[in-house]
Protein backbone atom coordinates (compact mmCIF):
# COMPACT_ATOMS: atom_id res chain seq x y z
CA UNK A 1 0.00 0.00 0.00
CA UNK A 2 1.38 3.45 -0.92
CA UNK A 3 1.52 6.05 2.14
CA UNK A 4 2.40 9.18 0.68
CA UNK A 5 2.05 9.85 -3.23
CA UNK A 6 3.73 13.15 -4.61
CA UNK A 7 2.58 14.10 -8.54
CA UNK A 8 3.98 17.24 -10.20
CA UNK A 9 4.64 18.90 -7.11
CA UNK A 10 6.17 22.78 -8.17
CA UNK A 11 8.20 25.14 -5.86
CA UNK A 12 10.13 27.97 -7.23
CA UNK A 13 12.24 30.60 -5.02
CA UNK A 14 13.50 33.59 -5.81
CA UNK A 15 11.25 34.21 -8.77
CA UNK A 16 11.55 37.75 -8.64
CA UNK A 17 15.02 37.68 -7.26
CA UNK A 18 17.91 37.08 -9.88
CA UNK A 19 20.44 35.99 -7.03
CA UNK A 20 18.77 33.34 -5.83
CA UNK A 21 16.75 30.94 -7.84
CA UNK A 22 15.96 27.52 -7.19
CA UNK A 23 13.14 25.50 -8.60
CA UNK A 24 11.62 21.83 -7.04
CA UNK A 25 10.27 19.74 -9.47
CA UNK A 26 9.09 16.20 -8.84
CA UNK A 27 6.66 14.51 -11.37
CA UNK A 28 6.43 11.55 -9.47
CA UNK A 29 7.33 9.75 -5.87
CA UNK A 30 5.43 7.09 -4.08
CA UNK A 31 6.47 5.80 -0.61
CA UNK A 32 5.10 2.75 0.89
CA UNK A 33 3.57 2.19 3.61
CA UNK A 34 5.57 1.19 6.72
CA UNK A 35 8.68 1.94 4.43
CA UNK A 36 12.02 3.42 5.72
CA UNK A 37 12.61 5.60 2.90
CA UNK A 38 15.42 8.17 2.21
CA UNK A 39 15.81 11.06 0.43
CA UNK A 40 19.70 11.64 -0.32
CA UNK A 41 21.40 14.30 -2.15
CA UNK A 42 24.14 17.16 -1.91
CA UNK A 43 23.77 20.60 0.06
CA UNK A 44 21.09 22.63 -2.33
CA UNK A 45 19.30 19.70 -4.20
CA UNK A 46 16.30 20.39 -2.41
CA UNK A 47 16.18 17.83 0.35
CA UNK A 48 14.88 19.61 3.39
CA UNK A 49 12.44 21.61 0.88
CA UNK A 50 10.76 18.68 -0.23
CA UNK A 51 10.52 16.90 3.54
CA UNK A 52 9.26 20.82 5.25
CA UNK A 53 6.22 20.28 1.78
CA UNK A 54 5.71 16.58 2.79
CA UNK A 55 4.91 18.22 6.62
CA UNK A 56 3.04 20.92 5.59
CA UNK A 57 5.53 23.33 6.70
CA UNK A 58 6.10 24.73 3.19
CA UNK A 59 3.53 25.45 0.44
CA UNK A 60 3.61 24.40 -3.15
CA UNK A 61 2.73 26.08 -6.36
CA UNK A 62 1.51 23.61 -8.18
CA UNK A 63 1.00 19.25 -7.84
CA UNK A 64 -1.08 17.10 -5.56
CA UNK A 65 -0.19 15.51 -1.82
CA UNK A 66 -1.80 12.51 -1.23
CA UNK A 67 -1.62 10.54 2.42
CA UNK A 68 -3.68 6.82 2.79
CA UNK A 69 -4.95 8.33 -1.27
CA UNK A 70 -6.68 11.27 0.47
CA UNK A 71 -5.37 14.66 -0.84
CA UNK A 72 -4.18 16.85 1.89
CA UNK A 73 -2.59 19.89 0.13
CA UNK A 74 -4.46 21.86 2.24
CA UNK A 75 -4.84 20.12 5.28
CA UNK A 76 -2.78 22.23 8.19
CA UNK A 77 0.52 20.38 9.48
CA UNK A 78 -0.89 19.95 13.14
CA UNK A 79 -3.92 18.01 11.74
CA UNK A 80 -1.36 15.46 8.95
CA UNK A 81 -0.84 13.22 11.82
CA UNK A 82 3.42 13.11 10.33
CA UNK A 83 5.90 13.84 13.24
CA UNK A 84 9.21 16.00 12.16
CA UNK A 85 12.47 15.76 13.78
CA UNK A 86 15.16 18.31 12.52
CA UNK A 87 19.03 18.20 13.17
CA UNK A 88 18.33 21.19 15.97
CA UNK A 89 16.85 19.05 19.04
CA UNK A 90 14.45 22.09 19.48
CA UNK A 91 14.01 21.50 23.08
CA UNK A 92 12.21 23.75 25.49
CA UNK A 93 15.48 24.23 27.68
CA UNK A 94 13.00 26.01 30.93
CA UNK A 95 11.18 21.79 30.77
CA UNK A 96 12.01 18.67 31.95
CA UNK A 97 12.74 16.07 29.82
CA UNK A 98 8.82 14.84 30.71
CA UNK A 99 7.47 18.40 30.54
CA UNK A 100 9.37 18.58 27.05
CA UNK A 101 7.73 15.49 25.76
CA UNK A 102 4.27 15.90 27.54
CA UNK A 103 3.74 18.84 25.46
CA UNK A 104 1.85 18.18 22.20
CA UNK A 105 0.00 15.55 24.35
CA UNK A 106 -1.48 18.81 26.54
CA UNK A 107 -1.96 20.33 23.77
CA UNK A 108 -4.92 17.72 22.52
CA UNK A 109 -5.69 17.12 26.04
CA UNK A 110 -5.16 14.11 26.91
CA UNK A 111 -5.48 13.17 30.68
CA UNK A 112 -2.55 13.19 33.56
CA UNK A 113 -2.74 9.75 33.50
CA UNK A 114 -2.70 8.83 30.26
CA UNK A 115 0.27 11.08 29.55
CA UNK A 116 1.98 9.58 32.33
CA UNK A 117 1.47 5.84 30.80
CA UNK A 118 2.33 7.07 27.48
CA UNK A 119 5.87 8.96 28.17
CA UNK A 120 6.69 5.77 30.28
CA UNK A 121 6.52 3.97 27.47
CA UNK A 122 8.11 6.00 24.79
CA UNK A 123 11.19 6.51 27.23
CA UNK A 124 11.28 2.93 27.52
CA UNK A 125 11.44 2.58 23.58
CA UNK A 126 14.07 5.18 23.33
CA UNK A 127 16.36 4.43 26.68
CA UNK A 128 15.75 6.80 28.73
CA UNK A 129 13.77 5.69 31.40
CA UNK A 130 14.74 7.65 34.66
CA UNK A 131 15.42 10.95 32.59
CA UNK A 132 12.36 12.22 33.58
CA UNK A 133 13.39 15.21 35.68
CA UNK A 134 16.43 15.90 33.84
CA UNK A 135 16.53 19.39 31.92
CA UNK A 136 17.84 19.79 28.28
CA UNK A 137 21.31 21.21 29.35
CA UNK A 138 21.61 18.18 31.80
CA UNK A 139 22.01 15.89 28.73
CA UNK A 140 24.50 14.84 26.33
CA UNK A 141 23.68 15.77 22.49
CA UNK A 142 22.53 11.89 21.82
CA UNK A 143 20.23 11.94 24.77
CA UNK A 144 18.55 15.40 23.59
CA UNK A 145 18.09 13.76 19.75
CA UNK A 146 16.10 10.66 21.68
CA UNK A 147 14.03 13.11 24.01
CA UNK A 148 12.96 15.10 20.56
CA UNK A 149 12.33 11.28 18.86
CA UNK A 150 10.02 10.62 22.14
CA UNK A 151 8.18 13.60 21.90
CA UNK A 152 7.71 12.77 18.07
CA UNK A 153 6.69 9.00 19.20
CA UNK A 154 4.59 9.72 21.68
CA UNK A 155 1.94 11.23 19.68
CA UNK A 156 2.03 8.03 17.59
CA UNK A 157 2.54 9.69 13.99
CA UNK A 158 1.61 7.28 10.85
CA UNK A 159 4.54 9.26 9.45
CA UNK A 160 7.91 10.21 11.03
CA UNK A 161 9.92 13.03 8.86
CA UNK A 162 13.42 13.26 10.13
CA UNK A 163 16.08 15.60 8.33
CA UNK A 164 19.51 14.67 9.22
CA UNK A 165 19.18 14.46 12.69
CA UNK A 166 22.50 12.64 13.63
CA UNK A 167 24.40 14.80 11.55
CA UNK A 168 25.89 17.28 14.63
CA UNK A 169 26.92 13.76 16.40
CA UNK A 170 29.93 12.10 16.60
CA UNK A 171 30.71 9.50 14.84
CA UNK A 172 29.80 6.62 17.56
CA UNK A 173 26.68 8.39 18.56
CA UNK A 174 25.67 7.95 15.15
CA UNK A 175 25.82 4.18 14.70
CA UNK A 176 24.18 4.08 18.26
CA UNK A 177 21.51 6.30 17.10
CA UNK A 178 21.27 4.60 13.87
CA UNK A 179 20.47 1.36 15.39
CA UNK A 180 18.01 3.08 17.79
CA UNK A 181 15.84 4.01 14.84
CA UNK A 182 15.90 0.84 13.21
CA UNK A 183 14.81 -0.41 16.31
CA UNK A 184 11.93 2.26 16.92
CA UNK A 185 10.78 1.51 13.22
CA UNK A 186 10.15 -2.25 14.07
CA UNK A 187 8.50 -1.64 16.80
CA UNK A 188 6.31 1.59 16.01
CA UNK A 189 5.58 -0.26 12.53
CA UNK A 190 5.46 3.11 11.04
CA UNK A 191 6.84 5.20 7.81
CA UNK A 192 9.72 6.83 8.08
CA UNK A 193 11.34 9.52 5.56
CA UNK A 194 14.91 10.45 6.41
CA UNK A 195 16.77 13.09 4.80
CA UNK A 196 20.88 12.56 4.42
CA UNK A 197 23.55 13.43 2.57
CA UNK A 198 25.56 10.38 4.32
CA UNK A 199 25.66 7.49 1.58
CA UNK A 200 26.45 5.07 4.74
CA UNK A 201 23.60 6.02 6.26
CA UNK A 202 21.83 5.03 3.80
CA UNK A 203 23.16 1.95 3.43
CA UNK A 204 22.53 1.03 7.24
CA UNK A 205 19.22 2.34 6.94
CA UNK A 206 16.85 2.66 4.10
CA UNK A 207 14.33 -0.09 2.16
CA UNK A 208 14.09 2.42 -0.53
CA UNK A 209 15.54 5.55 -1.54
CA UNK A 210 16.08 8.83 -4.04
CA UNK A 211 18.77 11.16 -5.41
CA UNK A 212 18.20 14.38 -5.90
CA UNK A 213 19.62 16.89 -7.93
CA UNK A 214 18.95 20.71 -8.55
CA UNK A 215 15.56 20.25 -7.01
CA UNK A 216 14.64 16.43 -9.27
CA UNK A 217 15.13 13.20 -8.63
CA UNK A 218 17.55 11.78 -10.46
CA UNK A 219 16.97 7.95 -9.33
CA UNK A 220 15.04 6.05 -7.04
CA UNK A 221 15.49 2.07 -5.33
CA UNK A 222 16.76 0.76 -3.22
CA UNK A 223 20.55 1.51 -1.75
CA UNK A 224 22.21 -1.73 -3.39
CA UNK A 225 19.84 -1.13 -6.75
CA UNK A 226 21.34 2.09 -6.68
CA UNK A 227 24.70 1.41 -6.22
CA UNK A 228 24.90 -1.54 -9.08
CA UNK A 229 23.39 0.56 -11.71
CA UNK A 230 23.58 3.91 -11.06
CA UNK A 231 21.80 6.00 -13.61
CA UNK A 232 24.94 8.17 -14.28
CA UNK A 233 28.00 9.51 -13.30
CA UNK A 234 26.84 11.67 -10.65
CA UNK A 235 24.74 9.27 -9.34
CA UNK A 236 27.37 7.15 -8.95
CA UNK A 237 30.39 9.52 -7.05
CA UNK A 238 27.32 10.12 -4.65
CA UNK A 239 27.42 6.15 -3.77
CA UNK A 240 30.99 6.46 -3.36
CA UNK A 241 32.16 5.17 -6.59
CA UNK A 242 34.81 7.50 -7.43
CA UNK A 243 36.60 5.18 -9.98
CA UNK A 244 35.10 7.32 -12.92
CA UNK A 245 36.55 7.74 -16.79
CA UNK A 246 35.65 9.89 -19.69
CA UNK A 247 36.09 8.19 -22.95
CA UNK A 248 35.46 6.35 -25.79
CA UNK A 249 34.80 2.72 -26.67
CA UNK A 250 35.84 1.95 -30.57
CA UNK A 251 36.68 -1.81 -31.47
CA UNK A 252 35.53 -3.41 -27.80
CA UNK A 253 38.81 -0.74 -26.31
CA UNK A 254 38.35 1.90 -23.82
CA UNK A 255 40.61 4.99 -24.51
CA UNK A 256 40.94 7.60 -21.13
CA UNK A 257 43.85 10.32 -21.87
CA UNK A 258 46.18 7.52 -22.15
CA UNK A 259 44.53 5.08 -20.90
CA UNK A 260 43.13 2.00 -22.79
CA UNK A 261 40.79 -1.08 -21.35
CA UNK A 262 39.64 -3.89 -23.25
CA UNK A 263 35.54 -4.15 -22.95
CA UNK A 264 34.42 -7.52 -24.42
CA UNK A 265 31.02 -7.46 -23.33
CA UNK A 266 30.08 -4.34 -24.57
CA UNK A 267 28.38 -3.75 -27.66
CA UNK A 268 28.56 -0.23 -27.69
CA UNK A 269 31.09 1.31 -31.04
CA UNK A 270 32.72 4.80 -31.59
CA UNK A 271 30.57 6.06 -28.49
CA UNK A 272 32.25 8.76 -25.88
CA UNK A 273 30.92 8.41 -22.23
CA UNK A 274 31.88 7.35 -18.70
CA UNK A 275 33.01 4.26 -17.66
CA UNK A 276 32.44 3.30 -14.05
CA UNK A 277 34.55 0.74 -12.26
CA UNK A 278 33.48 -0.28 -8.57
CA UNK A 279 36.38 -0.05 -6.33
CA UNK A 280 35.19 -3.79 -5.26
CA UNK A 281 35.88 -4.87 -9.22
CA UNK A 282 40.05 -4.00 -8.86
CA UNK A 283 42.05 -5.83 -6.86
CA UNK A 284 45.73 -5.25 -6.09
CA UNK A 285 48.26 -7.29 -6.77
CA UNK A 286 52.12 -7.34 -6.12
CA UNK A 287 53.81 -6.48 -9.11
CA UNK A 288 55.38 -9.77 -10.11
CA UNK A 289 52.66 -11.86 -9.70
CA UNK A 290 50.19 -10.92 -12.59
CA UNK A 291 51.26 -13.33 -14.94
CA UNK A 292 47.97 -15.91 -14.48
CA UNK A 293 45.66 -12.83 -14.71
CA UNK A 294 44.49 -10.69 -17.94
CA UNK A 295 43.03 -6.87 -17.93
CA UNK A 296 45.82 -5.98 -15.78
CA UNK A 297 47.19 -2.11 -15.22
CA UNK A 298 50.53 -1.12 -13.98
CA UNK A 299 50.32 1.11 -11.05
CA UNK A 300 52.10 2.92 -7.99
CA UNK A 301 50.62 2.74 -4.38
CA UNK A 302 49.71 6.33 -3.25
CA UNK A 303 47.66 5.42 -0.12
CA UNK A 304 46.73 2.10 1.63
CA UNK A 305 45.37 1.93 5.04
CA UNK A 306 43.81 -0.87 6.99
CA UNK A 307 39.57 -1.13 7.73
CA UNK A 308 37.55 -3.71 10.00
CA UNK A 309 38.97 -6.58 7.68
CA UNK A 310 39.80 -4.76 4.31
CA UNK A 311 42.27 -2.68 2.69
CA UNK A 312 41.35 0.19 0.93
CA UNK A 313 44.17 1.38 -2.07
CA UNK A 314 44.55 4.73 -3.85
CA UNK A 315 46.84 3.45 -7.00
CA UNK A 316 47.70 5.65 -9.43
CA UNK A 317 47.80 4.35 -13.33
CA UNK A 318 48.85 6.68 -16.10
CA UNK A 319 48.56 9.46 -14.25
CA UNK A 320 44.94 8.77 -12.85
CA UNK A 321 44.26 7.57 -9.02
CA UNK A 322 41.99 4.64 -8.29
CA UNK A 323 40.31 3.58 -5.27
CA UNK A 324 40.20 -0.14 -4.57
CA UNK A 325 38.98 -2.07 -1.67
CA UNK A 326 39.70 -5.79 -1.27
CA UNK A 327 39.69 -8.61 1.71
CA UNK A 328 43.06 -8.04 4.02
CA UNK A 329 45.39 -10.49 3.32
CA UNK A 330 48.41 -11.57 6.68
CA UNK A 331 50.94 -13.21 4.37
CA UNK A 332 50.77 -9.88 1.82
CA UNK A 333 52.19 -6.54 2.59
CA UNK A 334 51.65 -3.39 0.22
CA UNK A 335 53.85 -0.25 1.30
CA UNK A 336 52.62 3.28 0.07
CA UNK A 337 54.84 4.15 -3.18
CA UNK A 338 55.24 0.26 -4.04
CA UNK A 339 54.66 -0.88 -7.76
CA UNK A 340 51.86 -3.04 -8.28
CA UNK A 341 49.68 -4.66 -10.67
CA UNK A 342 45.66 -3.82 -10.41
CA UNK A 343 43.44 -6.10 -11.84
CA UNK A 344 39.96 -5.22 -12.98
CA UNK A 345 37.04 -7.91 -13.54
CA UNK A 346 34.92 -6.62 -16.50
CA UNK A 347 31.73 -8.28 -14.65
CA UNK A 348 31.92 -5.10 -12.76
CA UNK A 349 32.64 -2.13 -15.18
CA UNK A 350 29.40 -0.08 -16.23
CA UNK A 351 29.22 1.69 -19.52
CA UNK A 352 26.66 5.18 -19.73
CA UNK A 353 26.80 6.64 -23.34
CA UNK A 354 26.84 10.45 -23.59
CA UNK A 355 23.02 9.89 -24.90
CA UNK A 356 22.08 7.76 -21.51
CA UNK A 357 23.57 10.20 -19.27
CA UNK A 358 21.07 12.78 -20.95
CA UNK A 359 18.17 10.88 -20.70
CA UNK A 360 18.69 10.69 -17.12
Amino acid sequence: MTKLYLKNIKKTYGKYVKTSNFDLNIDKLKIKDKDFFGIVGGSGCGKTTLLKIIAGLINIDEGTICMNEKTINEILPQRRNIGMIFQENLLFPHMSVYENISFGLKIKKISKEKISELIGDVLESVGLKGFEKRYPNELSGGQKQRVSLARSLVLKPEVLLMDEPFSALDPELRKEMRNLILKIHKEYKMTIVFVTHDIEEAFDLFDDMIIMKEGRIVQNGSPMQIYQNPINAHVAKFMGINNVLYGNIKDKIFRSNNLKIKLNKFNEDDVMGNLILKPECLKVLKFDNCNKHTNIFKGTIKECSFRQGFILFRVDINFIEFETIQVYEPNIEFKVGEKVSVHYDEKGLLFISDEEGMQC
